[in-house]
């Protein structure tokens, strides 16, 4: 079936009538040289009035999802295939009745275009790719997973997928049943790729699978947002903030400069929630003025940024170990402005960071014992819904229960004591200490003293030093992995491409 076809303009005689649009891009290959020019036409959805569509959300891979996957197949060394689905909204059918003006240069008189497929720009499209995606696989015997909706299992199977975006991991033993799958989405869809993954929405994934171990990279990242935002000069500190305080712009920011800070928190903030929680705390900091941003605020983001420049190789590492490690710490009333806390959770499996989160706390708390109930609060919750989606993808962990580390003895006391009494005129703190009891008791958590040396989540509720920064990086498995990017940068150069550089060189080119 077409995705359009023409009718006579009466028939949408009352009903909504959107005009259209293309879309030009430029497409690079994975070492930046230009391939080719793509033109898509879509359909100005924002012309869209709210009653004439259904429910649009779609969800999408959660990140804490992909890299727990990740983490699930270096330690079981599962093999990582990609596909992706070419023109994927197109093969979802619409239930609706959606008309579109032809495009300029194609219209003819008394003529328009009735929709019979989701087109890009559509705002349901995404939603009906989703459900027709999910409906094909459920059809080959694929079991959705109920913490995850982008993921999907048979018989140790794991389908995950990003919109068109498709990957298969499996064991080697299923090889032959994931032949089956694939020929079964070839009959329906067309596929492109079947390579071992390699990238992932921008993320380089590297491998070393005689160690089990598995790096997620943002180095090509680093450098685009480092060349857009021209940061040239400056030396490189070895840490994304200094200790010093930020305070509110007393003054009004001009439109330029709100614009322009937003798109480089915008930026890193992706480094943040994806592969590197070493920024995780500054870019909190920072978003936070977004609004009204000083010179001051503008300076500390080019220091962030200068620090990802020198610090471009650093990449999650994942894999090593057999346990699932969740680490919650708090820092009482260190924000000067409101006197508000900073909280933060890590959380580690097989010994790769899969979650972490740096944040402030929504109330204001009077002692440290109490801003340590509610970071542990959001750290246990977190942790139940991983270890959920852990068991859901068919991974058995040594211990049912959630062991929580905490640095404050007071705390853990009030947990773990048979009777104890907290002290607070918060009522939300009271609820979240006896919620935090009652998981105890039921043998869902447990809650252990680590010394504040040792806890991992101290780096994600203030500016540290430089020296125990480095500690941090190294301890929520932040490793370098330049050689190992030069190595397969030079491996996937082919004769072309040193053609190209050498045309380039010989014409006098920079770029």
């Amino acid at each position: 079936m077409r995705s359009r076809r023409e009718v006579q303009r009466h028939e949408a005689a009352g009903k909504e009538l959107l005009d259209c649009m293309w879309v030009y891009v430029y497409k690079f290959d994975k070492h930046g040289w230009f391939t080719k020019c793509k033109a898509r036409l879509v359909v100005r959805g924002d012309q869209q009035t709210k009653s004439s569509h259904e429910d649009t959300y779609a969800s999408t891979l959660a990140g804490r999802s992909f890299r727990t996957l990740m983490a699930i197949a270096a330690r079981f060394d599962l093999e990582l295939i990609q596909y992706d689905v070419v023109n994927a909204f197109v093969n979802a059918e619409l239930k609706q009745d959606v008309y579109m003006r032809m495009p300029g240069g194609y219209r003819k008189p008394g003529l328009i275009l009735k929709l019979q497929k989701a087109l890009y720009g559509l705002r349901q499209s995404p939603l009906l790719w989703q459900k027709e995606l999910t409906t094909t696989l459920a059809n080959l015997g694929f079991k959705p997973v109920p913490h995850e909706p982008c993921c999907l299992l048979k018989d140790g199977i794991m389908i995950f997928f990003y919109v068109d975006d498709l990957i298969v991991a499996y064991d080697k033993r299923n090889q032959d049943m994931v032949h089956w799958m694939i020929d079964k989405l070839r009959e329906r869809y067309k596929l492109s790729g079947g390579e071992t993954l390699q990238w992932f929405l921008g993320i380089e994934v590297i491998r070393d699978r005689s160690q089990r171990l598995i790096w997620l990279s943002q180095a090509s990242f680093v450098d685009k947002i480092i060349n857009h935002f021209k940061v040239q000069g400056g030396k490189d500190p070895p840490t994304p903030m200094t200790t010093r305080e930020l305070f509110p712009n007393e003054e009004r920011a001009s439109a330029t400069s709100i614009q322009q800070y937003q798109r480089k928190t915008g930026s890193v903030l992706y480094l943040a929630v994806i592969t590197r929680p070493d920024i995780a705390f500054a870019v909190s900091r920072l978003c936070r003025f977004n609004m009204n941003p000083s010179q001051d605020h503008h300076e500390a983001l080019i220091h962030l940024l200068r620090y990802l420049r020198h610090t471009r190789a650093l990449a999650l590492q994942l894999g090593g170990t057999d346990t699932f490690d969740v680490y919650s710490d708090a820092s009482f009333a260190d924000n000067t402005i409101d006197r508000k806390s900073s909280q933060a959770y890590v959380m580690k499996l097989f010994g790769g960071t899969i979650g972490w989160r740096a944040n402030k706390q929504d109330t204001v708390t009077t002692s440290t014992t109490e801003a340590e109930l509610l970071a542990l609060a959001q750290a246990a919750k977190e942790s139940m819904f991983i270890s959920r989606l852990i068991k859901e993808l068919g991974v058995t962990l040594g211990n049912s229960r959630i062991t929580i580390q905490c640095d404050n003895a007071q705390t853990i006391r009030l947990i773990n004591a048979d009777v104890a009494l907290l002290q607070t005129k918060l009522r939300h703190v009271d609820i979240h200490n006896h919620w935090l009891r009652q998981e105890a008791l039921a043998d869902r958590i447990l809650v252990r003293h680590t010394p504040t040396t040792d806890m991992i989540a101290d780096g994600l509720t203030k500016a540290l030093p430089a020296q125990q920064f480095q500690k941090f990086v190294r301890q929520v498995g932040l490793v370098d992995i330049n050689d190992r990017i030069q190595e397969r940068r030079f491996k996937e150069l082919t004769a072309e491409d040193f053609v190209r550089a050498e045309e380039l060189l010989d014409g006098g080119g920079t770029e």
